[in-house]
């Protein structure tokens, strides 16, 4: 969808937001709420396609007005003139003297607000500003309707595959023994952004050596070396997240080494087979876990098999061993990433992005090797670019 940048609406951009507007009043006469108030970001534009600090949707069964200040006032004139969308610029008290007046004329009593993006604080500013109305905690709703990915954010996701991939492999080709663990990250946001990547996903992992055993190590000073290198890394594009790990070896690793990554390399395999529709978040995770777990790794392997993957990089569903299990559905992109980390040691962990679909999993990733063979590279020279 459009970007607030672009201030330029299609046909097709107008007709998302009233499908997506349809489907957020559904949800709210389902749960007996009047009005929502949505004040996530990547909620806001999902529902709207623009994004802004602090810019917030109200949503009842007969309007949906979009509530910002001037920094973004010139940037959504296209929405007003879109005819789905009202929009209110004021500074903050402003903007909640509008929303008690829009509220006190639709006789609204009780008042939707996203529990995920609600700190205590802004709770207690909007009760008290709000008197006479009740807070109902609404959870799930956008959640549950971002699953399913739309044909255009399958798209926008491998566009974001194909920049974050082509980034790794000319940081790879510039790779020097003794770059630090940073400069290798700051390499591959670099060649993101030159790319047309709108921003990384996340800051990237990179672990060398024994700091590939740390899930989500954060890359500073550390000096890549000879051995294990797990770089975790993504891009975004028009809003959508990617999400990607791959282990390499800089050198021939040792046969332990050797084994643990095919052992993860199987276990990955595994779990992708296992993404059908219907199938439980729970029998996917365990695809992965019984082959660790019948090669001796069982408690090295601590965290869920993968997550929902779309307008943020950690989204609905959850692929995990305890806890709901979710059935899978035609539309949803999940990460498949199984790993095994041995402190002192190092880590593997392989991870790709799949499209749940009628025929059978699509691994929107398939393009970048993780074969055994594709990870074991030369050792790089000396010296830091």
């Amino acid at each position: 969808m459009t970007l607030i940048a672009d201030m330029e609406l299609t046909a097709t951009d107008v007709e998302r937001m009233r499908s997506r507007l349809s489907a957020v009043r559904a949800g709210l006469v389902e749960r007996g709420v009047e009005m929502l108030l949505i004040s996530g970001d990547q909620d806001v534009r999902f529902l709207a396609g623009c994004f802004g600090h602090d810019t917030r949707v109200l949503v009842s069964g007969d309007q949906a007005i979009l509530i910002s200040d001037r920094r973004y006032e010139e940037s959504l004139a296209p929405w007003q003139a879109t005819g789905v969308f009202d929009v209110s610029i004021a500074n903050r008290p402003g903007q909640i003297e509008f929303i008690c007046s829009t509220l006190a004329a639709a006789n609204c009593k009780a008042l939707g607000i996203q529990a995920a993006h609600t700190t205590l604080a802004v709770r207690d500013g909007l009760a008290s500003a709000f008197k006479g109305i009740e807070l109902v905690p609404v959870s799930g709703l956008l959640a549950g309707l971002r699953m399913r990915k739309s044909p255009d954010e399958i798209a926008s996701m491998q566009e974001a595959i194909r920049i974050q991939s082509e980034a790794l492999y000319t940081t790879l080709e510039e790779l020097r023994l003794g770059m630090t663990e940073g400069q290798v990250s700051a390499r591959l946001i670099y060649e993101m952004r030159c790319r047309g990547a709108e921003s990384e996903s996340f800051e990237p992992i990179v672990g060398s050596g024994a700091n590939a055993s740390v899930i989500h190590h954060t890359p500073a000073g550390s000096p890549v070396g000879p051995g294990v290198l797990l770089i975790d890394w993504g891009a975004r594009v028009d809003g959508i997240c990617s999400d990607l790990t791959r282990t390499f070896f800089l050198g021939d690793p040792d046969a332990e080494m050797q084994r643990m990554y095919t052992v993860v390399a199987a276990a990955h395999d595994a779990s992708i087979a296992a993404c059908h529709v219907g199938a439980c978040t729970r029998d996917v995770d365990a695809a992965s876990r019984n082959i660790i777990k019948d090669a001796g790794w069982g408690d090295e392997f601590p965290h869920g098999v993968g997550h929902g993957l779309g307008r943020d990089v950690h989204e609905l569903p959850y692929m995990g061993g305890a806890g709901e299990s979710t059935k899978l559905e035609a539309g949803m992109v999940v990460t498949i990433e199984p790993g095994i980390y041995l402190p002192g040691i190092g880590g593997v962990r392989i991870e790709d992005d799949i499209l749940v679909t009628d025929e059978g999993p699509r691994i929107l990733s398939e393009a970048l090797d993780c074969s055994l063979e594709g990870a074991i590279l030369p050792l790089p020279q000396g010296g830091t670019s």
